[in-house]
């Protein structure tokens, strides 16, 4: 079932930084059944010091301390910081109240609670001094929001994640089920999760259809986003990599979700670095072109039952694959059969985002395509299916990344003049609101300010197109000031903590795309 909570959040008797005060106490967390790690693992209480042996697993990154930015500058004031970023603080939340009244958020936060440097940490850079910025070079005509600084862009990423833990202190301790922003115990949900800390949100997921009193959850979340000209909806279903043994959730939820015709657009190889990221739950070649979907079980919780008792209860055949070198892709049409009821599936499967990182060159020429091509086998009234492995960081970008471009391509982005208004801050904002951490980390943030900048240039006449330019051909090189936003010999975008995997999971036993050498993961 597609559906979502209405973007309301119900009022709160505590502040913003009350609350994350009420979150880091242990006595609150026993009382809400949140173990330490869990508030640890969400990014809700950094200063607990988990015993390992009550974890479920321990990961080395989760209680590192936070990377901030490296420059080197001149010293600025603490005062003249704390200042200019309680005005920054103040205008990215106001920004997101005008959008969402309802959301309460406490501006009085400390700057140093906002992610801003203290005295004792690393300084903010001066504007003309090693602090790149996407308004070098000709921004004539460009929006004030794509001519930001690097520390500008870290800000409101810091702000972002601020309000996220805001969002999941309040759904943890209100003991509300029906809170926008609560979350499911159910261990049976638990164990469908593939990472420990990114669950959908319990009143925003998709809901799987079964029979009554039978467990319907699949870490799926329906993501609307509006046109701003149009007031169209643009739908997408951001998802997990699948894993084995709940093939058939998720060929399920494909085949209800989606109209006639359903796109499927993976962003991960199987396994990266020796680690699987996703299962192989489609045909891969004409080798073994059908894969038989049963009632697995190693999965103690699949409810799904064939009608003659064999234990099958749908097929996915390979119809045709084709490789796309322009969008560096493999491209299947496949058929799903549920039932006595089929509908064929177009399947996109890119090989060009590596680890940690973001696509350039070739890559990120690859992904527009890819962008477009996936968007002309549905309409925006028919969901893409997104997912990379934890289906947050690159699901969260592309799916930006597609928004934004459609509102760039209106002439929308173009007419936005107030330096206030950030339609790149809102859009992941309101992402976040339907499915948590959304866009990862700060690289991909920066990644589609940059995006947006070079296509903006390309549309405004200022950068040649080189979507028009064949795959190997020769042409102008990027603008470097554009393309490497965030290259500064000195800085480092804010690290975050690995994704930690859920226990007893099977690995797959398969490999991953021949295709490609890279291994690639944003997540």
């Amino acid at each position: 079932m597609f559906g979502c909570w209405p973007f309301k959040v119900g009022k709160s008797a505590r502040s913003a930084a009350e609350t994350r005060a009420v979150a880091k106490s242990p006595a609150n967390h026993q009382r809400i059944g949140i173990s330490h790690y869990s508030a640890a693992a969400y990014g809700i209480d950094q200063d607990i010091n988990t015993d390992p042996e009550q974890s479920r697993s321990s990961s080395p990154d989760s209680a590192a301390p936070r990377v901030k930015k490296r420059f080197n500058s001149h010293t600025v004031s603490k005062k003249a910081r704390g200042v200019f970023g309680k005005v920054r603080a103040f205008h990215r939340v106001a920004a997101a109240k005008m959008a969402h009244p309802s959301i309460k958020i406490d501006t009085s936060v400390q700057t140093t609670k906002r992610g801003l440097p203290d005295e004792a940490g690393i300084d903010l850079p001066d504007a003309e001094q090693g602090n790149p910025r996407l308004e070098d070079g000709n921004t004539d005509d460009v929006p004030p929001f794509l001519c930001q600084s690097v520390a500008e862009i870290h800000d409101k990423f810091e702000d972002l994640e601020w309000m996220q833990r805001t969002r999941l202190t309040e759904g943890m301790l209100s003991n509300d089920p029906s809170h926008p922003f609560a979350l499911e115990a159910d261990p049976k949900v638990k164990a469908r999760n593939r990472y420990i800390n990114v669950q959908a949100w319990a009143n925003c997921r998709i809901h799987l259809r079964v029979p009554g009193g039978e467990c319907d959850f699949i870490n799926a979340s329906p993501i609307i986003l509006r046109d701003t000209v149009t007031e169209e909806e643009r739908r997408y279903i951001a998802t997990q990599g699948p894993k084995l043994g709940h093939f058939s959730h998720f060929w399920h939820m494909v085949f209800h979700e989606s109209k006639e015709v359903g796109v499927i657009v993976m962003l991960t190889q199987t396994f990266e670095a020796g680690r699987e990221k996703c299962a192989q739950y489609f045909p891969l070649d004409s080798e073994e072109d059908s894969m038989i979907l049963t009632a697995e079980e190693l999965d103690p919780f699949v409810t799904d039952k064939s009608e003659d008792g064999s234990g099958i209860i749908g097929k996915v055949t390979l119809l045709e694959s084709t490789f796309d070198p322009k969008a560096r892709s493999e491209i299947r049409r496949l058929e799903l059969t549920i039932g006595s009821e089929s509908k064929v599936i177009w399947h996109f499967l890119f090989a060009g985002w590596a680890d940690y990182s973001k696509p350039e060159g070739d890559d990120r020429e690859a992904l527009l395509e890819l962008i477009r091509l996936s968007a002309s086998k549905s309409g925006p009234d028919n969901p893409r299916v997104v997912h990379c492995s934890a289906g947050v960081g690159r699901t969260g970008t592309f799916i930006a990344l597609d928004h934004l471009l459609e509102e760039l391509e209106s002439g929308q982005l173009l007419q936005v003049s107030d330096a206030e208004s950030d339609p790149v801050f809102e859009t992941v904002n309101q992402m976040r609101e339907q499915r948590m951490m959304m866009v990862y980390n700060e690289m991909q943030m920066q990644f589609i300010y940059e995006v947006l900048r070079e296509q903006t240039d390309m549309k405004l006449g200022k950068l040649p197109n080189h979507g028009d330019q064949s795959p190997g051909s020769q042409c102008e090189p990027r603008s470097a000031k554009v393309a490497k936003l965030n290259d500064h010999a000195d800085y480092l975008p804010t690290s975050k903590p690995e994704l930690e995997a859920v226990l007893d999971r099977v690995p797959t036993p398969t490999r991953s795309w021949s295709r490609s050498s890279e291994v690639s993961d944003s997540e």
